[in-house]
């Protein structure tokens, strides 16, 4: 109703300006708190690890327990993740109740299989998660994991990546300008490539270098380091003694000979003759050398 006093109008009449003061100095106070208060800690950087099963989805728990190969003393240790212990090797957390280990163990959680932690304050998990044998990168790691993981690093990935697409390159263009005499030679070495389609008619030239370069493409470090080894010269100059029954590997008697007359070697159980031949060869020692001499004479 016109001229009521409010409630407000009545604490003024009672309490005066102080009562309105107070609110300002309050606020005044909390400002200048904030602003003497040191600055708050950032977290670091995130480290985020991916599982390798690219079908796994949802959340999978990685128990914080893992027995491994300390990097530091080259001995089995136990790694174990406990809130609130900074050492992450049981051998070293002294005196610990296991109550205290029930209620405060800690695990790696997963989503949608990644695993993001922050670079300091994880640093316990980080450190754990990097020695365990579920990461791949750990050079120690005990395998059989069933859920292995690795660290995502875009930059380095991305670096590999180009380096990866760079080398296919480079090996498909060396592919393509091989001469036919020498890509026939490295084909049969490094395998994979049939020079007989699938009716067993020979194929051509353009058939065969077709595969060379899929092949080169498919396991570029391979035929890389292979292409102009000595290795390949040598397994072919074999394969075709072979073939041609210059060389008689002497069947269940694992004596192989040449078929003019003279003892080789004796082919070990369980390898194949063409590769220990080719090893053979390829010996500095004087049998090496005879056996390498003579199959450069017989090979036309």
């Amino acid at each position: 109703m016109p001229g009521a006093a409010s409630i407000k109008d009545v604490n003024f009449s009672q309490r005066g300006e102080a009562e309105l003061k107070q609110p300002f100095a309050e606020q005044e106070a909390s400002q200048m708190a904030v602003a003497a208060a040191p600055e708050r800690v950032t977290g670091g950087k995130r480290v985020i690890f991916k599982l390798t099963d690219t079908k796994k989805n949802g959340r999978l728990w990685i128990d914080g327990i893992d027995d491994v190969i300390n990097p530091t003393t080259k001995e089995p240790d136990r790694l174990r993740l406990l809130r609130g212990i900074r050492t992450i090797w049981q051998s070293e957390q002294k005196n610990i109740d296991p109550k205290f280990v029930d209620k405060n163990r800690i695990s790696l959680l997963f989503e949608n299989k990644v695993c993001v932690l922050d670079e300091k304050r994880s640093a316990s998990i980080i450190e754990f998660a990097r020695l365990s044998n579920h990461f791949i990168g750990n050079p120690n790691r005990i395998k059989g994991s069933k859920h292995e993981f690795f660290e995502w690093n875009p930059a380095a990935q991305e670096r590999e990546a180009l380096a990866k697409e760079m080398l296919e390159i480079e090996v498909m263009q060396l592919a393509m300008a091989q001469p036919f005499d020498k890509l026939k030679k490295h084909a049969a070495f490094i395998g994979g490539i049939s020079f007989n389609d699938e009716l067993g008619e020979a194929r051509t030239e353009e058939g065969i270098r077709t595969l060379y370069i899929r092949e080169a493409k498919r396991r570029p470090e391979i035929f890389k380091k292979t292409l102009d080894s000595k290795e390949v010269e040598v397994s072919y100059l074999i394969k075709k003694a072979i073939i041609d029954s210059k060389i008689d590997l002497g069947g269940k008697s694992g004596t192989i000979s040449w078929a003019s007359g003279g003892f080789i070697c004796k082919l070990p159980m369980s390898r194949v003759p063409q590769e220990y031949l080719t090893e053979l060869a390829m010996l500095p020692n004087e049998e090496g050398k005879q056996f390498l001499e003579h199959l450069q004479k017989t090979v036309v």
